[in-house]
């Protein structure tokens, strides 16, 4: 099973690699070559940083808001280097005048880029008649808060919320809840299928090819999340857990 690393034993890892590299810069050998062994000990810090997501995540490193400091944004995750490369940075920097968490800012804005880019066909869909919201969620069959929701979507759908599922089975591939996801998905009703098997129902459907289990895990790794229900409303915000109907189009309302 692949695991899921938290920021800090990722940071611990690198940086205890990275601290021999910074100890032989101070030497004036060293000083001469400054921007070249630079370049490459930022492009090593974000080689490590890639091994801990999934293949074919994207990079993109672009200065930051604070003097002195490059960006990496690897999926919806942000980490900072300074621009000598020899620190590495995981944290939020504020704009002390306007108080504006400016990191969070660029995560929300990463993970709406990221879920534009994912197919609605490869979602399971429970759409109201007139839509004012809408939810994407990392759920988990065998999830008890995923199932105590599910056991209010009409009264979400009530609410005009619109409920986007994608599949995020926390044991990782190859577990009795991964294949529970993918027999859902193979169901020539899904909608009806989801809701049988998060009331703890068995399925009868057939293996199907293509399904979107693993895209949605890695999407889920890629925004760090860490338990079910974990909720990304259209404007890339996380809600981690159960919130009622009422109390979920109250957040969303921003009240």
């Amino acid at each position: 099973m692949k695991r899921i690393i938290t920021i800090l034993t990722l940071l611990i890892l690198i940086l205890g690699q990275e601290s021999l590299k910074s100890d032989e810069s101070n030497s004036p050998k060293n000083i001469v070559d400054s921007k070249v062994s630079t370049d490459q000990r930022i492009e090593e810090i974000v080689k490590d940083l890639l091994d801990f997501f999934p293949e074919g995540t994207k990079v993109n490193i672009k200065p930051s808001a604070m003097e002195g400091l490059y960006a990496v944004h690897i999926g919806s995750q942000i980490f900072y280097i300074s621009d000598d490369g020899r620190f590495l940075l995981s944290g939020d920097i504020y704009n002390t005048q306007t108080s504006e968490n400016i990191t969070d800012t660029e995560r929300k804005i990463a993970r709406v880029e990221f879920l534009s880019e994912l197919d609605s066909s490869s979602m399971i869909i429970f759409s109201p008649i007139e839509s004012q919201h809408s939810v994407t969620i990392f759920t988990d069959i065998d999830c008890g808060y995923c199932r105590k929701f599910h056991q209010q979507i009409d009264a979400v759908m009530n609410q005009g919320i619109e409920v986007r599922y994608v599949f995020f089975p926390r044991e990782g591939p190859d577990t009795v809840s991964w294949y529970k996801a993918q027999e859902v998905w193979c169901s020539d009703n899904q909608l009806q299928a989801i809701t049988l098997a998060k009331q703890g129902k068995s399925l009868k459907s057939q293996k199907c090819a293509d399904d979107p289990v693993q895209q949605h895990y890695d999407l889920g790794r890629m925004f760090n999340v860490q338990g079910t229900p974990t909720m990304v409303t259209d404007a890339g915000e996380i809600i981690v857990g159960y919130l009622s109907a009422v109390d979920l189009k109250a957040r969303l309302d921003g009240k």
